[in-house]
């Protein structure tokens, strides 16, 4: 099995997943919100890294491994988060803005820690001037990004629209595929620069129109993500993994759930739909298993691909019995 080939289309599939997310969030939402999502984020993310990373230190991996092992725990699928909101019905009740924006939060901080982790991983370590110099490097590429979005992309775009209107979406997977290629040349994952780019489109007039062509190309290439990265897992390993993967669980539950109630509590959300809105928080997915992919193709051991799917499965099903659980019960009719 050509594993290299594998992987390369793992992290294709990686880069169009992360351009749909960035789809998914218009960043000048971010505005009436204040700063309680980059709170809730910051809280839900930092504690679930630093409780992955102790527990990964105390089943015995080496430091490097117990990193990866707290950043698999960091970010909130996209994916099913959203998914999770609309089927619950909570999507209109007040609290869901600020968990969806949290979310995207959470993408953005895991990937740029996970790129601090990378750059400590390095084979020959990376001086903490460059590290410094990385995330700087990160921080003005999104500015410079953001300004291209309100400026020269819309224009861009409008052009494009007017002279051939399907070109639109080609014009603006182009960008994002450059973005990533720019990301690259930074030594950065180049799923980040995707993002970016799906974030910056989303921000324009056009992104309901990008996004809404490429659900049926994200839907094959999300397919070609998970069988792609499935392939890289050995099943015989997850027994192995399986206590170390409750474990992981129960502090995925625990990091991101208390601080979104906590957050949640200066709303006027009523407790119950507090439970249930920081229930969202729980899945891990896509970021978890691009991050252990990543992480097996810097040598590290594949039990850590096991283990993203392990607390993949596990917190997947854990937030459809927590809503059970604390969804309202519907007021009973008289006879």
């Amino acid at each position: 099995m050509d594993l290299d080939g594998i992987a390369g289309l793992a992290l294709l599939g990686a880069v169009f997943l992360m351009f749909s997310t960035g789809l998914s969030y218009d960043i000048r939402g971010f505005r009436k919100l204040g700063a309680w999502p980059f709170v809730l984020a910051g809280l839900g993310v930092g504690a679930s890294f630093a409780l992955g990373l102790a527990l990964g230190l105390l089943a015995g991996w080496p430091t490097l491994g117990a990193l990866f092992v707290g950043l698999l725990l960091t970010s909130t699928s996209t994916t099913l988060a959203v998914k999770l909101l609309a089927d619950s019905g909570l999507g209109g009740v007040a609290g869901a803005d600020l968990i969806t924006a949290a979310i995207i939060v959470d993408d953005i901080a895991a990937l740029v820690l996970m790129t601090v982790v990378v750059g400590i991983a390095a084979p020959v370590p990376v001086p903490p001037s460059f590290l410094l110099a990385g995330l700087a490097a990160i921080v003005g590429l999104a500015v410079l990004l953001i300004l291209v979005s309100r400026h020269a992309l819309p224009r861009i775009l409008l052009a494009t629209d007017r002279i051939s209107p399907s070109s639109v979406v080609v014009v603006a997977v182009s960008l994002a595929l450059f973005v990533s290629f720019g990301f690259v040349l930074l030594g950065m994952p180049p799923f980040l620069g995707a993002f970016f780019a799906g974030s910056i489109i989303a921000s324009t007039e056009y992104g309901a129109r990008v996004g809404r062509h490429m659900a049926p190309v994200t839907a094959i290439f999300m397919g070609v993500f998970f069988a792609s990265t499935g392939f890289l897992i050995d099943p015989a390993r997850l027994p192995g993994v399986l206590g170390l993967g409750l474990a992981a669980v129960g502090l995925a539950v625990v990091a991101k759930v208390l601080p979104g109630y906590a957050i949640l509590s200066r709303t006027a959300t009523p407790p119950t739909q507090r439970w249930a809105l920081a229930a969202i928080l729980i899945p891990r997915a896509e970021i978890s298993l691009i991050i252990a992919q990543y992480g097996a193709s810097l040598g590290l051991s594949g039990d850590l691909l096991a283990l993203a799917m392990a607390v993949m499965i596990g917190t997947a099903l854990l937030p459809s019995a927590f809503l059970l659980r604390v969804r309202t019960p519907a007021p009973k009719t008289g006879a």
